[in-house]
């Protein structure tokens, strides 16, 4: 298995697809310039949090943009074309659903996405919670923080990919029954 890391090189060619500068990017993320500028010479490696935001904000799967040279994929274009803020488009094109896809294995999946989405609500009560108190304590110790809020951030966007798959089959759904 190749892992080569093309991350610096696609950060790079994601940018100036979108014709921003460090600059601009480092607005959208939050972060300093000084820090694109990092990214994009391989000094350093973005951490896990800002690596999904980065692939959620330049509509990329999250392998392909660690480990594929993108530029040479020529399949981009199109995500360039939406602004960054609209994250789902008003029209999904149709979707034929297979004939033979079990509705209870449907129901199942949503129920499971569903289940997850509360307990991962109620685990950051709870970790909000517990951090403030470890703030008001004086006990904080960041890496283990670090970590739990990486974690947290893969866990919703995995979650928003679930919803977003049952929000497509939905639809597929309701325009095979019309």
């Amino acid at each position: 298995m190749d892992l080569t890391s093309y991350l610096s090189k696609n950060i790079r060619f994601l940018r100036k697809s979108r014709q921003w500068s460090q600059e601009e990017l480092a607005r959208h993320l939050g972060i300093k310039r000084s820090n694109i500028a990092a990214y994009e010479s391989k000094n350093v490696e973005p951490r896990l949090s800002l690596l999904l935001k980065m692939a959620k904000l330049f509509n990329v799967n999250m392998a392909e943009f660690i480990h594929k040279d993108i530029s040479s994929v020529g399949r981009v274009q199109e995500p360039f074309e939406q602004s960054p803020e609209s994250e789902t488009p008003d029209r999904v094109e149709p979707v034929e659903l297979p004939a033979d896809l079990d509705e209870t294995v449907l129901e199942e999946f949503v129920e499971r996405s569903v289940s997850i989405r509360k307990m991962l609500e109620g685990f950051k009560i709870f970790y909000k919670f517990k951090k403030e108190r470890q703030e008001k304590e004086g006990v904080a110790n960041g890496k283990p923080n670090i970590d739990i809020d990486n974690f947290l951030n893969l866990i919703e966007h995995m979650l928003s990919l679930n919803e977003g798959v049952i929000e497509l089959l939905e639809k597929a759904k309701k325009q095979q029954a019309i």
